[in-house]
């Protein structure tokens, strides 16, 4: 399996089910669990979920390190954003994750502020691609939608469309970026 066709789930914890098997294979190297057998890992018997979950911190640092050690062209991270998540990760505060980055903490706050941002583009994209894709979303607009849509009907007041590009929207300032 690719990784763009893993779920959100599937990538948090570094592993998938697979349909035909119903094996868990780790998304990183591709190790895989058989689910109702007994698997010894760290002097004792785990199930094939403990196992799996095991050797992903085992062998790859865990979901986080294997996720963010992947090519620029699959994660979309820049070495920059790739150093601010892990101090994020670690738990490093501002000004020491500056000085080891040989930046400003006042910088690292913005790189911070960027991936936050990131974050939010992102979560709107997956829902406008779940309006797309997910099935049971597109019959429900398919009930909604009326017979003949007047194209003037579905188009915003101009205060609204004024809202919506105010970068100050309520829905980006109600969060704390930290």
């Amino acid at each position: 399996m690719e990784f763009k066709e893993l779920t959100l789930a599937e990538l948090s914890c570094g592993y998938f089910r697979a349909k035909e098997t119903g094996r868990l294979t780790c998304i990183f190297c591709g190790e895989s669990f058989e689910e109702g057998i007994v698997y010894p890992s760290r002097g004792r018997s785990v199930t094939a979920q403990r196992a799996a979950a095991e050797h992903i911190f085992d062998q790859h640092g865990g979901v986080f390190h294997g996720l963010i050690q992947l090519d620029k062209q699959i994660n979309g991270l820049s070495e920059a954003q790739k150093d601010i998540l892990t101090g994020m990760y670690e738990g490093t505060d501002n000004k020491e994750l500056g000085e080891e980055l040989r930046i400003s903490a006042a910088t690292v706050r913005t790189h911070k502020f960027n991936i936050q941002k990131m974050k939010r583009q992102a979560q709107i994209l997956l829902a406008i691609l779940a309006q797309i894709e997910d099935e049971e979303l597109v019959a429900a607009r398919k009930q909604l939608e009326p017979d003949e849509v007047k194209k003037d009907a579905l188009e915003m007041p101009q205060s609204d469309q004024d809202f919506r590009r105010n970068m100050l929207h309520p829905f980006f300032t109600q969060f704390d970026l930290k």
